[in-house]
This record gives C-alpha cells, sequence and structure tokens, in this order.
C-alpha cells in the first residue's frame, strides 16, 4: 500500500457522496481522509477484524471475499465503481468485519478513520443521505443474493431428494422380497385358514345326507374359501410387488355380506362364539367382493383370537348422508394403547402364536383402495370396535 496526495476538491467533487458541497467544506472533508494506492493481491480489510475505519473508491477493481473450508475463499462481490462506500456496515454497526476486501487490480481509494467517519455522519448531511444509500443498497443486494443462494440450494435439496426416493424405492422392494421369504413359514400358516375352513364343511357334507339346499349352501362357502386362498395368496405377491388392483362391482349392502356371514358365523360357533348383526337400512357400494371378504375374515379372526374364553362378535351398520359406516365389535381382552397405535403396521403383530403381522395392514389398504377410513377404539378387559366407513352410489 502506497500513501498518495490528499484528495485534491475538485476530484471529491466528481465523486458521488459529496457532489453539491460547498469547496470550503469539501476541504474539512479532505482533511479527515487519506488517499491510499493498493496493488493487486493487497487487502485492504480483513475478515473478522475490528472496524476502525471505511472506505470510498475511487478507481481500480476490489472482490469482497469470505473465508470457506481449509484456506479456500469465495468472491461475495466485487467493487469498482467510483465513489462507492464499503466498509460502513460495520463501523455503524459496531461489529467486526464480515468479510474481507482484496485488490483485484490497482486501486485507488479514500480512506477514514473511524472518528473522521463520524464526523462527516455529523456534520454533513449530504454524505450522511449517501451512506443511508450505501447501507439500503447493500441490504437489497444481499436479499437478492440471499434469495438466489436459497433457491440454488432449494434445487440441489429437491435433487438429493428425488434421488433418495429412487433409491429408498429400491430398497423397499428389495427389502419386500426379503422380507416375504423370510417369513415364508407364518404366511404359509395364514394360508392355512381358509384350507381348514374348506376341509370343515366338506367333512360336514360327506358325513351324512342333508338337504339339497344345505349342500348348495356349504358349496358356495367352500368355493368362496377357494377364492378367499386365491386372494390371499394374490395379495401377498401383491405386497411382494408392492401393488394390488381392485376389481369393482356394484353391490348391495348389506346383501351382498350374506355369504361372508355364514362363513364367519360357522368359524364362531366352531369356537363356542356367536355373531349378533344389526343392519340398519340399505346401500349400493362399489367393492372387489373377493378383496372386501378379506376385511371381514381378517377382523373376525382377530375377533376370535381375543375371545379365547368366548364371546360375542357384533357386526352392525347404518348408512348416514353419503356414507356406509360398519362396525365390527368383539367382547375380546382388548389391546393397550401402545399395541393400538402400531396396529395397522406392516408386520406388527401381538400375537401369542406369532403370524404374519400382515393381516391388518392390508385391511386398511384395501379400505383406503375402496376411498374408505377405517379406524379403531379398544378397552381392556372390555373388548375392541373397529369402524368402518365407506362412499355409497349415489341413485
Amino acid at each position: 500500500m502506497r500513501i498518495l496526495d490528499p484528495p485534491p476538491i475538485p476530484l471529491l467533487q466528481g465523486l458521488e457522496p459529496f457532489s453539491g458541497i460547498n469547496p470550503k467544506e469539501l476541504e474539512k472533508i479532505s482533511s479527515l481522509m487519506q488517499r491510499q494506492l493498493f496493488a493487486p493481491g493487497e487487502v485492504l480489510i480483513d475478515e473478522g477484524a475490528v472496524a476502525t475505519k471505511f472506505f470510498v473508491m475511487i478507481k481500480g477493481q476490489l472482490e469482497v471475499v469470505k473465508s470457506t473450508e481449509g484456506d479456500d475463499h469465495e468472491v461475495l462481490n466485487i467493487i469498482d465503481q467510483s465513489g462507492e462506500l464499503f466498509g460502513e456496515m460495520a463501523l455503524v454497526e459496531d461489529t467486526v468485519r464480515s468479510a474481507g476486501i482484496v485488490a483485484r487490480k490497482e486501486s485507488e481509494v479514500l480512506v477514514v478513520q473511524k472518528e473522521g467517519f463520524l464526523e462527516l455522519v455529523n456534520h454533513f448531511p449530504q454524505f450522511t443521505l449517501e451512506v443511508a444509500r450505501s447501507i439500503s443498497h447493500y441490504l437489497r443486494k444481499t436479499d437478492s443474493t440471499l434469495i438466489s443462494t436459497l433457491e440454488l440450494k432449494n434445487r440441489e435439496l429437491n435433487s438429493i431428494i428425488e434421488e433418495l426416493n429412487a433409491t429408498r424405492e429400491a430398497l423397499v422392494d428389495n427389502e419386500r422380497l426379503s422380507i416375504v421369504g423370510r417369513m415364508a413359514s407364518t404366511i404359509l400358516h395364514d394360508l392355512n385358514n381358509p384350507m381348514t375352513t374348506i376341509a370343515g364343511f366338506a367333512q360336514i357334507i360327506g358325513s351324512k345326507e342333508m338337504p339339497y339346499e344345505d349342500v348348495v349352501k356349504y358349496t358356495r362357502i367352500i368355493s368362496q374359501q377357494v377364492n378367499q386362498f386365491n386372494t390371499l395368496a394374490q395379495e401377498l405377491l401383491a405386497f411382494a410387488q408392492g401393488s394390488s388392483t381392485l376389481q369393482l362391482q356394484e353391490l348391495n349392502f348389506p346383501v351382498c355380506f350374506g355369504d361372508s356371514a355364514a362363513s364367519i358365523n360357522h368359524n364362531l360357533e366352531q369356537q363356542g362364539m356367536q355373531l349378533v348383526t344389526d343392519f340398519k337400512g340399505e346401500a349400493l357400494i362399489h367393492v372387489d367382493p373377493n378383496r372386501f371378504y378379506r376385511v371381514y375374515e381378517n377382523l373376525a379372526n382377530n375377533a376370535i383370537e381375543a375371545m379365547s374364553s368366548g364371546g360375542t362378535l357384533s357386526i352392525s351398520s347404518r348408512v348416514k348422508a353419503d356414507r356406509l359406516i360398519m362396525t365390527i365389535a368383539d367382547t375380546g381382552h382388548g389391546m393397550e394403547a401402545e399395541v393400538l397405535s402400531k396396529i395397522f403396521d406392516e408386520f406388527f403383530t401381538h400375537k401369542k402364536h406369532g403370524g404374519t403381522g400382515l393381516g391388518l395392514a392390508i385391511v386398511k389398504s384395501i379400505i383406503t383402495d375402496h376411498n374408505g377410513e377405517i379406524s379403531v377404539e379398544s378397552v381392556l378387559d372390555q373388548g375392541t370396535t373397529f369402524t368402518i366407513t365407506l362412499p355409497i352410489i349415489k341413485t
């Protein structure tokens, strides 16, 4: 750095912060300043240093730099406009320098110590106005730079999120296949439920003579259980693949529930339990009958396991506005709040004899696929109630 002669009055008159100030006052201002010349690479302001002076650009080019990791630095701004003020923010705020300033080219500047700066602000309104303008410009530019930086970071973040989602989906697909493989034995146990029902009804038909109507009734139930076996196998495959497709039909409820009720009632009677139904009103609904039978059976099987000492399963329905509301309530042992909060999670089970932990997760998935909702309430030693809400077809 080289100190030059004091700034002449014509030089000051040509700089925006001092234009309009009379020559006599400019002489006073000149006495408060020192004219300095910086070679390329020389430092005018050190980042983190205590602010003791401010600057007015005469000519040249300077870099505003900020330290980054290691010994690197980032160029925040270029100062190359004659009359531009810099270094005043730290003086006004009485803080250390937030960035450094280095000469990019040979540069000539006016330097004012802190005491001189305060005197200029207190005695020269024109200069004070220019300082305010400079600060305002700095703040606007900082806001604009910050917004641009945030937008860039947001784009980078979105790109990272997309990559993570793609990776997560691939991992989920692999994990689904892995889990199904590890749980093969328990899945086979779950598949055994409809086979047990089929064998039971087949034994009834073959053990004695019975009216044709009963044979038709039991044969229909057997056929439904075969369909259910196939549906369950397909659901497990769909889970492994992460997808499932509905085969919707327009059906009347509770008429469409008849065959399911017969199958559920048989299973309950086998365990010394009873089924009570209370259907108020009829409604047309769009359902996949095979998929929805899975809902009834899963909830009924859960109720049977919960009522180990016997009990009653109550299934009721009512129509409210444009919704069909069904409740499936048992008189079993109930569930604790911690279990209740996880009851619809995939692979979560609290059963003594294990299980896939897919039953209620599949129930919720089926209900959701039908644009419906399911909720559960439970009281220990009193029982559990599932409430299903489905949209009805407006006629």
